[in-house]
Parts: C-alpha cells; structure tokens; sequence
C-alpha cells in the first residue's frame, strides 16, 4: 500500500507541469503499481486513454520486463518518469500470484456480490472505448486462476483476457486510485489518533493507579478449570434446519457451586467453528460454559452449496435475520436442556466476529435493519467499503420490523463487526448493556474506521471498550485450520504479521471483560484498563485500549 500512496503522489505534483501524452504516461503505471497489485486488466495490447490521448503497452514487452527487467516502447518512455524503486515492484507485481480455488472463485464472481465487484472494476477496464469489461474480467480472472504455470497474476491475468484489446480509462482509473489513497490515509489518521489517545490516557492514569491483577498474572495463558464437549443441534425458530453447535462444560467439584455464567462465540461469513476452537476451549478453562456455533445458510456449508451450483449467494438476504434469531433458538434450546441445568441461561456473554460480530450487536440493541440509511449507502461505488457487498444484500428483505434482540445477552464483545449502515447508530445509540468493539487497523473487508471506530463513538452505554489492534487484518483472531480453502500466502495477507498475538489480547480481553460483567468479579477490572493494554502491548503487535473517543477529532483528521 505503500507504493500506492507514493506512485499517486507522483501522479498529483506532476499532472499539472507536464503535457497530456506525458501525464499519460505517467498515469499508466502510477494505476499499473496501484490497481494492479489486485489483479485487473488486459490481453495482447493494453490501450491506457486519458481524454483524447491514447498510449498501447504490448503485452509481451510486459512479459519481457518481468522475465528480464528490459524495458521496450512505451513501457521505456515511461519508466522516465518513475522511481527505479518503483518500477522493481511493479515488475515483481506482474508475477506475483493469489491463487484461490477456481471453483470458488468462478462461483463467487456469479454472486450479487461479485457482479457488484465486477461492474465496478468494468468502469475503467474495457473491451472497448465505452463497452464495460466487467464479463471479460470474470472470464481473464477464471482462467488465469486455473493455469498451474502463471496462476492468478497480473500477467497470467493480461494473457487470458478474451479480447486483444484492452481499454483503461485512465480518469475513471485515477478517480479509482485517489479514493482508495484517500480511504489509506484517512485509515491512517484515525488508527494514529486512537493510538495516541491511548498512549496519553495510559500515561495519565499511570501515576495514580495499579492495576488489580487477579487469580492469574496473565490471562492469556490458559485457566484451571477443566470442561468436557458435547456436539448438539438445536432446531431453528421456524424448524426448517439444524444450527450444529459445541457445548463446552465445566467440571464441577460441589453439588452446592453456583449456576454458571454463559458465553456463545459466533463466527463470521463462510466460516466453520474451528477457527474460534481455541477461545472456546480458553474460557472454558476458565470456568465459563461456552456455546461455539455457526448458522447453517451463512457458514462454510452455504460456501460448499455455492461451489457445486446449489446456492447462488455467499449469503441469502434472510441472513440477516437468521444470524441473530440462530442464536436464540440454540439458547431456547438449552434452557430446556437436563444436561445444562446448572447454567444460568438468563446471564449470557457473546463474543462475534465479523458477521457474527453484526449479530451480537443486533441481538444486544434489539436492533431493526436500517433500510433507509442502507439504500441511501447502497448507491454508487460503495466509496471502497467492501463490508457494503455483504451490507447490501439485506435491502433484499421486505422492509418491515424484524425480532432481532434478545435480553438473555447481558454483554457482548463484537470483533471486527460489520455496522455502518446496516445498524447504523439509530441502533447501537440505543444499547445498555457493557460492549467492546474490536477492530483491525488493516481490515480490508470491514474497514475499521467505517465499521468500528465510528460506530463506537455511537455507543452511549457507560461500559464501553474500542479496542485496536495494529497490523493486523480481518482474519487475525481466526486460528489457521486444515479446513482453509484459500492459500497459506492469501491467509497470511487477510490475518496480517502477528495473528498469535491478535488472538491471545482476544483471549484476555475476553476473560476479563466476562469476569467483569458476567461474574461480577471485580478483581478483573484492572485488566480491561488503557495502561494495562499499552503495557502488554509490543512493538510489533501493538493494541490499544480506549473507553471513549471523540467524533469530532475523527472527523476532523479526515477532513485535514
């Protein structure tokens, strides 16, 4: 990303001082370096246009450049106007591969979410001067995904193109770019605005506390109770399917002990129960009954649906609605349960990520779905905020009122959520109960600034926790599994550097907030404080830790 912002800010200080066939130049590999880096383009010629100028890249001087580094045509004329620093990335960029499965690629392309994708990367990649390359770049995208030998690179991706030409529109592309260096830098601003506000409450508050560290010293490592599984499926609401679950109990040692406290753990979009095993089994071990479930329509079951042409959505509209109804059909479930009987189903906590995260915070502000604000955000281009190609899918539901909450939620920690607009804050200004919100500074499905930090500062409820993790992407709370169907280097990219530290500050935070507000134990109050996460937090895993944050100062660092 970083060369994205310098290659635009070569674009910006040169656009004026130079002629029109230069700035085309120039405009053709600044949108290559950026654009590019997610594959996007062309076949035997690539025609990059802006206004009336037009200049022609060969593809095979492409392929010579990546293979030799020998610079030919216009690709030399260019390169005079950018950094050699810049021109060894893009040169790496053409061969780099992200390899998905094409079964899985095809089907996701044939979604309204991909074709929502696709009409936008169509508005400046072209068949033709004015015909949207939308279809074409399903077609290049398959293909190149499916050849062993280039895989899903940028020049695997020029070299499957259907058509021999290839049209970028340069303004349209530009406009693209600028957005998404915009989008970058306001990310940019903000994170540092959350992180220096942390540092200062840290350093305030230092001198006149201490934190009440209680029964261990870190609660990252694993507790000393230990807890027996159970696989069971509740039926849903209307009956028409099973929501699968794990159930995990403590062991008690006295007949006489009180009722447990609760905790339901949800994953997102697509996802199974075992990326979130490990903090199912962790509070577990620290004496909480724990519910790990998915919801069958939204899950990895929906994804095989999809592959093999059974389903044609990542998820119906009537996910929405299920997600958070799911839940209280599991825990109707359990109340009913003999083997649970010494679970206080009334005092339940719920930990969610990324659609789970949405669900939580529904089921906790008896939320109804936002149809106005969501149409209104549904409009246009989305501004880049790829949450929205899931947010969108729900004004496919009859607009009327929706039973979404549920009382027995007494706390809920939303990990990476999806809000914006969705929720919006006519429904998060409304929660009681205690919530934190977790979020990625590097998301780049539920950006973290539209999807978390500003719908924290919509919260009013007195117990409210912002907690950021820096470096770290959307899947960085999720453990790795055999089941993962994308590429160790894909993971790796969606998770960010450190995803062991993102899931032990998910562990601690997790305990101590339950303990907090479930229990009633006060003694781990102390661990949910600004100073005690930036002392555990490191360098390159650093996390912070806020109880409110201004809207103003967010708005305005974007707007400056």
């Amino acid at each position: 990303m970083k060369y994205l912002t310098d290659a635009i800010a070569n674009i910006s200080s040169q656009l004026v001082a130079r002629s029109a066939a230069s700035i085309a130049s120039i405009a053709l590999f600044s949108l290559l370096g950026g654009i590019f880096a997610q594959p996007s383009e062309a076949a035997d010629t690539i025609n990059f246009r802006f206004n009336i100028f037009e200049v022609s890249v060969s593809v095979d001087d492409l392929e010579t450049f990546s293979k030799t580094g020998e610079l030919r045509g216009a690709l030399e004329t260019a390169s005079r106007y950018i950094s050699a620093a810049d021109m060894a990335t893009f040169r790496r960029i053409l061969t780099e591969r992200a390899d998905v499965p094409v079964a899985l690629l095809s089907r996701f392309l044939y979604t309204s979410q991909g074709e929502r994708a696709l009409d936008i990367l169509g508005d400046f990649i072209r068949t033709g001067p004015e015909l949207s390359g939308n279809r074409a770049i399903r077609a290049a995208a398959v293909l190149a995904d499916a050849d062993k030998e280039t895989g899903l690179s940028l020049l695997g991706f020029l070299r499957k193109f259907p058509t021999s030409d290839i049209y970028f529109d340069i303004q349209e592309g530009l406009q693209t770019v600028g957005e998404l260096s915009d989008l970058l830098q306001n990310t940019q601003k903000v994170v540092q605005i959350v992180n220096d506000e942390a540092i200062k409450t840290a350093k305030s508050t230092a001198s006149n506390s201490t934190p009440s560290i209680a029964p261990l010293a870190d609660l990252r490592d694993k507790g000393n109770v230990s807890w027996e599984r159970t696989s069971l499926k509740a039926p849903a609401l209307d009956n028409r399917y099973e929501i699968p679950f794990y159930l995990f109990v403590p062991k008690t040692t006295s007949a006489k002990s009180e009722p447990l406290s609760a905790i339901v753990i949800y994953p997102g979009l697509l996802s199974n129960r075992e990326p979130l095993l490990y903090l199912a089994e962790h509070l577990a071990s620290y004496g909480f009954a724990v519910v790990l479930t998915i919801s069958p329509n939204s899950s990895d079951e929906q994804l095989n649906k999809l592959i093999i042409g059974a389903a044609s959505e990542i998820a119906p509209p009537e996910s929405f609605i299920e997600r958070p109804q799911d839940i209280t059909a599991v825990l109707n479930y359990l109340e009913k349960s003999p083997q649970t009987s010494n679970v206080n189903w009334q005092n339940v906590g719920m930990v969610g990520h990324s659609f789970g995260g949405y669900a939580a915070l529904a089921l906790v502000s008896d939320a109804q779905l936002q149809f106005a604000d969501l149409s209104e955000a549904c409009q246009g281009k989305y501004k880049w905020n790829v949450s929205l190609l899931l947010q969108c899918v729900a004004l496919r539901l009859p607009n009327q009122n929706y039973k979404l909450g549920d009382p027995r939620i007494k706390s809920a920690i939303a990990v990476n959520p999806v809000t914006s607009h969705v929720l919006g804050k006519a429904n998060l200004s409304k929660i009681t109960v205690p919530i934190a919100i977790v979020g990625s500074a590097d998301d780049t499905f539920a950006p973290v600034v539209s999807e978390q930090i500003v719908p924290f500062t919509w919260l009013t409820t007195p117990n409210r926790y912002l907690v950021l993790l820096n470096r770290a992407g959307h899947t960085a709370v999720t453990a790795v599994t055999s089941s993962d169907r994308l590429s160790p280097e894909i993971s790796s990219a969606l998770a960010g550097p450190n995803p062991i530290a993102a899931q032990d500050y998910l562990k601690l935070l997790s305990v101590a907030f339950f303990k907090t507000y479930l229990t009633q134990e006060t003694g781990y109050a102390g661990y949910i404080t600004t100073d005690y996460f930036a002392n555990i937090s490191t360098p390159d895993a650093q996390v912070s830790l806020l109880r409110s944050l201004s809207s103003d100062k967010i708005d305005s660092a974007i707007k400056n």
